[in-house]
């Protein structure tokens, strides 16, 4: 049984397949009349998926010095749930016994070559140094020889790339020798690659020599009226060259993947303020599940991501960290160590490639944009609350949403727009409401800070006695059936204090040191009786509490 850690930071975590929608086939010598074309199969069952921000580059090389990449972007459009996607030279076009097959999309087309759809297609030709001449002007107007024949060490070859958000997704080389690209390619200047002509996708830079790139490939050249396909859609590995047994299907199954599904379970957590400044990421695998397996699967490679592009997907602004590996299930939880304000992104990299993982982690942990000088809530008068709270800074501040709990829910009382011009001040910016409040209980308040792009950050609590509600120090519920109890401290006065919790033998179980908040929450209280000792710093005056917990 894998042992798991124990955290006290909260995060929240997007889940997405890494390869969801991969090539399936590659038609890559089209006979006489017949086009060339290319299918990706989307192998989730969740939805569709967007092809909008998929570019795939393909080599081509007519010496060893005039060679470089087209630059094939997709159009702003989507492939269904366990469905097909087919890109070709003609539409409707002929492949091998199949006739007047209707594509997605044509990339000859004229509504396709100017824009108008969203995509592109460009040629780049190496330069012979550092960089690459735009040579799009030369691509001909029929283009049927996109997936070129290329010799790479005297052999016959087609290599595809396929990036999704500027990030390496999948790729092919039908007659390759092995996973990894050669030389002639790895050693080739990175390309910049141009944004969509939608505006929605950036442009990015991709680099051949990335340890990203691992490549599914077929040890076999296509002979005549042949290319590549997947022997069942979707499975790693299961490549082919097509032939009479394992002909061309665009648009239709090639075989049926029943059963050839699987997947990582993985967890993560992110632990805050481990140091100052400093958070922590952890990660277990702790299962796979369907055709995903430790024997061929294992080692995975843990990638830690910092999320700067787009904060809900895996992009290509997004900036490779370190990696970590495990090499079975049975490996211990492991952790990442990161700057508080990191954004992160978890990549799990399988042996195969069929069963990565990204996992988007909302960090919990990040300070405010704004800085609180102070914030205070205190009964003024029987039925109103004065919430008051003072900004030194803010940054990208939209306003202030003040939100109180008084019968164990949350609720928004207020919204207050930010004082800052622009949501920007370096100056002291001070806000206040009066709320009517005449509950006879302890009120709680706080302030969800809200940015400009929508992100939104939670203050500390402060509690409010209620109405008439006396004692210099609140205790509550007491006893206790959760093995939570809440203190109240004096008059809701922000101050310095040591705060201990002692168990029956006298045994200090928990403590604070400088705790400055008008209130705490003690939890993972076990039954039993507990004495609570705060010491006001500044004054040395003492309180003594006691609070019981029964049965859990």
């Amino acid at each position: 049984m894998k042992k798991f850690l124990l955290f006290f930071g909260l995060s929240v975590s997007l889940t997405t397949g890494f390869s969801q929608t991969v090539l399936n086939e590659i038609y890559t010598e089209p006979g006489a009349g017949k086009s060339e074309f290319f299918e990706l199969y989307n192998s989730s069952a969740d939805g569709k998926q967007s092809v909008n921000c998929f570019t795939i580059l393909i080599y081509w090389k007519t010496s060893a010095t005039v060679r470089g990449w087209y630059i094939l972007n997709l159009p702003a459009d989507s492939v269904d749930a366990k469905g097909f996607y087919v890109g070709a030279a003609a539409s409707p076009f002929n492949v091998q016994s199949k006739t007047g097959v209707v594509a997605n999309f044509n990339w000859n087309a004229t509504s396709f070559r100017d824009g108008s759809t969203g995509g592109y297609l460009k040629q780049y030709q190496w330069d012979g140094s550092t960089g690459y001449t735009d040579i799009t002007a030369s691509i001909p107007t029929n283009l049927n020889d996109l997936f070129s024949d290329v010799s790479v060490g005297g052999g016959h070859n087609y290599i595809q790339l396929v990036y999704v958000d500027g990030q390496f997704s999948n790729g092919f080389w039908g007659g390759g020798a092995s996973a990894t690209l050669p030389a002639e390619i790895t050693s080739l200047p990175d390309l910049d690659v141009p944004a969509d002509n939608t505006g929605d996708c950036a442009g990015f830079t991709a680099d051949f020599g990335s340890s990203d790139i691992s490549m599914e490939f077929v040890n076999q050249s296509p002979g005549s009226d042949n290319g590549f396909a997947r022997k069942f859609d979707g499975k790693c590995g299961a490549w082919d060259k097509t032939s009479a047994s394992l002909n061309h299907t665009p648009g239709t199954p090639n075989g049926s993947a029943a059963g050839q599904s699987g997947e990582l379970i993985t967890t993560e957590f992110i632990n805050c303020n481990i140091g100052p400044g400093i958070s922590s990421v952890s990660f277990s695998i702790t299962g796979v599940t369907g055709n995903a397996t430790e024997a061929d699967d294992f080692p995975i490679e843990i990638r830690l991501y910092q999320n700067k592009g787009d904060l809900t997907k895996f992009d290509g602004p997004d900036t490779y960290i370190r990696s970590k590996f495990d090499a079975t299930i049975a490996e211990p939880s492991d952790t990442f160590t990161i700057p508080q304000t990191m954004r992160v992104v978890l990549v799990y990299k399988t042996k195969r490639g069929c069963f990565d993982k990204v996992v988007i982690l909302n960090n919990g942990c990040l300070p405010l944009p704004v800085s609180f000088k102070s914030f205070t809530a205190t009964r003024n008068n029987r039925t109103n609350v004065f919430v008051k709270w003072e900004t030194a800074t803010e940054q990208n501040a939209d306003g202030f949403a003040v939100e109180r709990n008084i019968n164990g829910s949350w609720e928004q009382i207020a919204y207050v727009p930010s004082q800052a011009q622009g949501g920007n001040s370096n100056s002291l910016l001070t806000y206040q409401i009066n709320d009517l409040n005449a509950a006879k209980g302890i009120s709680q308040y706080r302030i969800r800070q809200v940015d400009l792009d929508g992100l939104a950050k939670m203050s500390d609590i402060r509690s409010v006695r209620g109405e008439g509600q006396k004692g210099s120090t609140i205790v509550y519920p007491n006893p206790s059936d959760d093995g939570k109890v809440n203190v109240v401290f004096e008059g809701g006065a922000i101050a310095k204090r040591n705060i201990t919790v002692q168990d029956m033998s006298g045994r200090i179980i928990k403590e604070w040191k400088n705790y400055t908040n008008n209130n705490i929450q003690i939890e993972n209280l076990t039954p039993g009786f507990y004495t609570i000792r705060i010491v006001n710093i500044e004054t040395g005056e003492q309180d003594v509490e006691k609070a019981v917990v029964n049965k859990r």
